[in-house]
């Protein structure tokens, strides 16, 4: 158990650093319009590029699935001073809580955020969680791609990349797809996962950089 201590502390020192850099850096977007457009959607990044996103996005009231966990809590206390709000619940812990969130977050007009890939991987691959979603909400699917271009990536399972100071970042948001519900739910994380490599692959490649 993570002691109460370090809840309290870490997420106030955490926001404060989020928000200079995110002043610092330079972010460049293509396909905006497809966020900005009315109607609620549900957005995915991978897990380990979700630090970009949550600078870019804050402030537009997006419903952002968090596990249950000390770390969940944590991370929803960062999230929502920047602006985000905290759905609690994932795939292992607490899933039909954050099915109930997001259902009712939608239905107020507000788009949903989704790292298909985490809280444990593995990495760059989609779990059955917003492919259920998808079909169950019948919302767009709007894909993610980002990079950075010059980053710390730490040694963890998902090589988390964290973007330097001053840097710059670049956003794809790629085309909305949709989903039946009789769609076999295999197809559904199979279309989900292309559509995700695809877009990073391109931010990638528009800053000349390389990405584990």
């Amino acid at each position: 158990m993570m002691s109460k201590l370090l809840v309290d502390i870490v997420p106030p020192i955490t926001t404060l650093y989020m928000r200079f850099l995110r002043a610092s850096l330079n972010f460049k977007e293509e396909g905006r319009e497809r966020i900005d457009a009315e109607g609620p959607k549900l957005l995915a990044v991978w897990h380990n590029r979700l630090i970009a996103p949550i600078l870019r996005l804050g402030d537009l009231g997006i419903g952002v699935v968090v596990s249950q966990s000390d770390d969940g809590e944590m991370i929803t206390r960062v999230i929502e001073k920047l602006g985000f709000v905290g759905l609690r619940g994932s795939s292992s812990r607490g899933g039909s809580n954050a099915l109930r969130g997001i259902l009712r977050h939608a239905k107020s007009g507000n788009n949903i955020a989704f790292t298909p890939d985490g809280p444990r991987g593995p990495r760059y691959k989609v779990k059955p969680g917003i492919a259920f979603a998808a079909q169950r909400t019948g919302l767009p699917f709007i894909p993610i791609g980002v990079a950075a271009s010059r980053k710390k990536v730490f040694a963890s399972w998902d090589r988390f990349q964290l973007p330097h100071p001053f840097s710059t970042v670049q956003f794809i948001y790629g085309e909305p797809l949709t989903f039946d519900k009789d769609e076999e739910i295999e197809v559904v994380m199979e279309r989900i996962e292309a559509a995700l490599v695809e877009v990073n692959e391109r931010a990638d490649a528009m800053l000349g950089v390389t990405s584990p």
